[in-house]
């Protein structure tokens, strides 16, 4: 074998080994990222705000479940008879504003909803907003409305399993405004971070407020740290 032959079988051994080390810094890149990826998105994954765990896994659809029996604050509540035909009307108390002008605002200083039509008070009432988990300040809309539903989450002794939970109004994620049959405490923090009101407050709203039709948003819901009047509400760190 002549010199000039050794020379060229050398010379593309050399390429061989290059193009094999370029190969294999390309595929240990590519796991690597690969497994950033998976990290960062499945053991990693950011968690969704969450009011109810049990909601937060499940569809959040309506559920009617009269004779079941609940549990809040480690004690057995019994929930109320929800009728399949129950009224769900919409009708609009005030007839002359649009749904536009609707507007529902909470303060979770004083613990008080309030719901306008326009510059009209439709409502005012006490409610009871996030204990265990803080009710998120922003500005939203609802985005469902279910005339009841089951809510569960919570661990230990702040364990929770409510079925027909009535006048439910998602406004964020599974934070809403509902009914609450397990307590009379309101006018204080007693929730895992949804609006809980008494139930003829809840109906009285769910009957007056919009949910997404056609193409257009629900009634807005404001959260606010401090509600001083409509279009004026202190929020100190919304999240929108």
């Amino acid at each position: 074998m002549s010199k000039k032959t050794r020379a060229k079988r050398k010379q593309n051994k050399g390429k061989h080994r290059t193009f094999g080390k370029y190969i294999k810094v390309y595929l240990t890149s590519l796991a690597i990222g690969s497994a950033v990826f998976i990290l960062g998105t499945v053991i990693f994954k950011p968690q969704v705000p969450c009011a109810n765990s049990h909601s937060c896994t499940s569809d959040l659809t309506v559920k009617i479940e009269n004779g079941a029996t609940g549990m809040f604050d480690g004690k057995k509540v019994i929930p109320p008879i929800i009728a399949q035909s129950q009224e769900t009307s919409q009708q609009s108390v005030l007839g002359t504003q649009s749904a536009a002008d609707k507007h529902i605002y909470v303060d979770l200083t004083t613990q008080t909803l309030y719901a306008y039509q326009g510059a009209t008070l439709f409502m005012q009432t006490l409610v009871s907003t996030g204990r265990w988990n803080k009710t998120p300040v922003g500005n939203f809309n609802i985005w469902e409305k279910l005339i009841s539903t089951r809510m569960s989450g919570g661990q230990g002794a702040d364990a929770y399993d409510l079925p027909n939970v009535p006048y439910v109004m998602y406004f964020y994620s599974d934070y809403g405004l509902h009914g609450a049959y397990w307590h009379d405490n309101f006018g204080h923090t007693m929730s895992h971070g949804c609006v809980n009101m008494r139930q003829i407050d809840a109906k009285k709203l769910y009957n007056w407020a919009d949910g997404p039709v056609n193409g257009q948003l629900g009634t807005a819901v404001s959260v606010c740290d401090n509600f001083i009047a409509p279009g004026t509400c202190v929020q100190n760190n919304p999240i929108n």
